[in-house]
């Protein structure tokens, strides 16, 4: 008989000392020990679960043993490898969902009792994110709050059938472990988190005492009874003045944009509490399709009268301390969405003095932005803003083909210098900037606005990084990824009172519709050894720091090829890139017609003094046969891969000489990729390599079933949940889902175990 009530289950289950009822409960708990056992259900342990509702933010983790029941603490570690409580709530969960059905078809029912964790190999994996039936059956009427309703499955198995499972690692002999690690880079994933965001875009994790700040300070002492009695008083007004000295985390800060909406979403979650808050709605109004966010400098003027370094090196000196303040690059083409701008929003989701305003003209043309940094172009200390940016020009179509695609996509891109404004005087005494009557000098005042724009090239307009190609000299250099021009371009800008381009060259031609573009060390070679060296990667995940030197440029080919063919030879077509024989000396490491839709590409720096000037950039294809999937959403400007990104599974691994991983942004191609370096062991002797360290093979593929726009890396623990602490942390938004799923990488050993390797 079913039961009337969850409360008459749950008396019953506590109170009934029948047989039966023993019998019951005892069968749960061997089943909770086994892991390939086909008659038990749970609820996904091993997930935190972040969602908003009523614009409320609420974070709740849950474990099998607290399935119905809130803690007073909403954070809890999960259950460790082994360790299954058997608790009336959860066996009423099981109750609810298994009574009456047959062994077979109990069988078949989603489960997850235990941490959705896998180890990588030598052989790709494919990772493949669903729903859970169970769970979302088990959620409808919940009165006390959201479960996790995602699950895993590895090479289109559950994680306890399949060889790469967690425990079936823990069976192999140590030598053979060792031997995985070693030579493929071997990592243990784990889905640790789902995070409820609507419309989650664009990703980017900066330090929490940065941006968001005084947000965290105001949310804090609301809570204390200090604060109670300071709301009245004059400390109130001082808030700004108080100094935080709590320890700080990583904080997610993640942009998302709607078709239709006429407000874009800036966002944060806090990886210590996993608070979320939200800009305020006149920030969301202002930006309508808010793409890259990034800092804002403390100090926006570093004056200094006796300083003998060059104009180029200044700008990699020190470690910037960052304002609460976010610089948001905004806008897109699509009509309704194209006049965008270069935002700053000062105190970002603090309640009593958040406010945002435009840098640039609101007035001119229908610009949009995709990224700006801060780059001093004057030499005297100003950090001024770089960005690209492009516009919707309609063209006529060819008479021929009059709906030729690249007719009417916008050709005119620029690279613009935004001046920040020169401060009147500096005090003699602080050296402090100021005004005309005497007061602090503000770059974001009114007084101040629009800044100056000054367009100093033509061609870049999405994507691009800064770098230094030669310390000795007075320039710094923009290799930008030029989307709608189809190619890959250096421009030298000389530093000074007036700043223009010195130098001009294209890298490539053929590259297809550049996207991406970032700088790395694929060589793992270390900061004294080379002249070139880093001023802003290009990449929100800070692998390389300024003055960290860099081996290759990558890039990726932003390609709307669809997907037509078997999964299969999906993934042959991306891993197999050594299998065309080549000639020797050849600059391309692989042919036109080898190139199957969106691609990877590398790019070595060449050697030498001003090689980089005349020489090729030899070009190796790390991966290709990205697809956009067919579907409804995919309609405005469909393209894969998207974004790319180098990291490491520790932090400390840099600083080793280890070479990164690669991990890409697939976009329409809705999945998440994680490329290894090769190994030499695994390269046919009779091919030839030109660029050996360019070799990187697929090390899993995460399908999202969702436009994956970006990536975020960080390396804080996320909340309380049980995870290994310095490895990375891989957020992966699920655009049309409205989640940002989270993956921790782990060493894939036990943490109790040190066997010294």
């Amino acid at each position: 008989m079913i039961p009337s009530s969850r409360s008459e289950v749950k008396e019953r289950d506590l109170v009934d000392p029948s047989p039966r009822s023993c019998q019951r409960r005892k069968r749960k708990r061997q089943r909770g020990s086994s892991l390939t056992s086909l008659a038990s259900i749970s609820l996904t342990a091993s997930a935190i679960l972040v969602s908003i509702s009523n614009n409320e933010s609420t974070v709740t983790a849950y474990a099998p043993n607290q399935a119905f029941s809130r803690q007073p603490n909403p954070f809890s570690f999960l259950p460790q490898r082994g360790h299954y409580s058997s608790s009336s709530s959860l066996d009423m969960a099981s109750n609810l969902a298994t009574e009456g059905l047959s062994p077979y078809f109990q069988g078949i029912l989603s489960r997850t009792n235990s941490r959705q964790r896998f180890v990588t190999g030598r052989y790709p994996l494919i990772i493949d994110i669903k729903e859970n039936p169970t769970a979302k059956w088990l959620n409808l009427g919940r009165m006390d709050g959201d479960i996790a309703t995602t699950y895993v499955l590895v090479n289109d198995t559950t994680i306890d059938r399949s060889l790469a499972s967690y425990d079936r690692f823990q069976w192999i002999d140590m030598e053979n472990r060792v031997e995985l690690h070693n030579r493929y880079a071997s990592v243990s994933l784990e889905l640790l988190a789902e995070v409820n965001i609507p419309k989650p875009g664009y990703l980017n994790i900066l330090p929490a005492d940065g941006p968001g700040a005084s947000a965290t300070e105001v949310r804090t002492l609301q809570s204390t009874t200090r604060w109670n009695r300071w709301r009245n008083s004059a400390l109130y007004q001082e808030l700004e003045e108080i100094q935080w000295n709590a320890p700080y985390r990583d904080r997610l800060w993640v942009t998302g944009f709607t078709l239709t909406g006429r407000k874009g979403l800036v966002q944060s979650v806090d990886a210590e509490t996993g608070h979320i808050d939200s800009v305020n709605s006149r920030s969301e109004a202002m930006a309508l399709w808010p793409n890259e966010v990034n800092h804002v400098p403390r100090t926006l003027i570093d004056h200094r009268d006796d300083d003998d370094d060059g104009p180029a090196q200044q700008q990699q000196r020190q470690k910037v301390e960052l304002d609460d303040a976010l610089l948001v690059s905004d806008g897109f083409l699509v009509p309704g969405k194209d006049r965008g701008g270069i935002y700053v929003i000062k105190n970002p989701s603090n309640p009593n003095s958040e406010w945002t305003t435009c840098l640039t003209d609101t007035k001119g043309d229908n610009w949009f932005y995709h990224r700006a940094v801060w780059v001093d172009l004057t030499g005297d200390g100003r950090k001024s803003i770089l960005t690209a940016r492009a516009k919707l020009r309609k063209v006529a179509g060819h008479k021929n083909n009059p709906t030729e695609q690249d007719d009417s996509r916008p050709k005119n891109g620029q690279l613009v210098w935004l001046e920040m404004p020169e401060p009147h005087h500096f005090d003699e005494s602080t050296g402090t900037p100021l005004e005309e009557d005497g007061t602090a000098f503000d770059p974001f005042s009114t007084r101040h606005l629009p800044w100056k724009e000054r367009v100093l090239a033509t061609g870049p307009d999405v994507m691009f990084n800064v770098v230094d190609m030669d310390t000795e000299d007075d320039t710094i250099e923009v290799i930008a990824s030029q989307f709608f021009d189809k190619r890959v371009t250096l421009h030298s800008i000389k530093i000074g009172k007036k700043p223009h381009i010195a130098f001009g060259r294209t890298i490539d031609n053929r590259c297809g519709a550049a996207f991406g573009g970032i700088v790395a060390n694929l060589d793992g070679r270390q900061g004294g050894s080379s002249a070139n060296v880093v001023i802003d990667s290009g990449s929100t995940v800070p692998t390389l720091q300024p003055g960290d030197a860099f081996s290759h440029v990558l890039v990726t080919s932003h390609e709307c090829d669809f997907d037509e063919s078997a999964d299969k030879q999906l993934i042959q077509s991306m891993t197999s890139h050594h299998n065309t024989a080549i000639e020797p000396h050849h600059h391309v490491d692989r042919t036109e017609s080898s190139l199957d839709g969106g691609s990877l590409f590398a790019y070595r720096v060449p050697e030498g003094k001003d090689a980089w000037k005349r020489e090729p950039w030899v070009r190796t294809t790390v991966a290709t046969g990205f697809k956009v999937k067919a579907q409804l959403w995919n309609v405005i400007n469909p393209g894969a891969p998207g974004f790319v990104y180098t990291f490491h599974a520790r932090k400390e691994d840099a600083g080793k000489g280890k070479r990164p991983m690669i991990a890409i942004a697939g976009d329409c191609a809705e999945s998440a990729y994680i490329f290894r370096p090769e190994d030499v062991s695994e390269r046919e002797e009779s091919l030839y390599v030109s660029d050996p360290t360019a070799q990187y093979r697929l090390m899993s593929e995460i399908r999202c079933g969702a436009t994956v726009g970006s990536i975020a890396i960080g390396y804080d623990d996320l909340c309380s949940a049980a995870q290994e602490s310095g490895y990375a942390k891989i957020y992966i938004p699920c655009y049309e889902k409205d989640k940002v799923l989270v993956f921790a990488m782990g060493s894939g050993e036990e943490e109790d175990e040190d066997d010294g390797w």
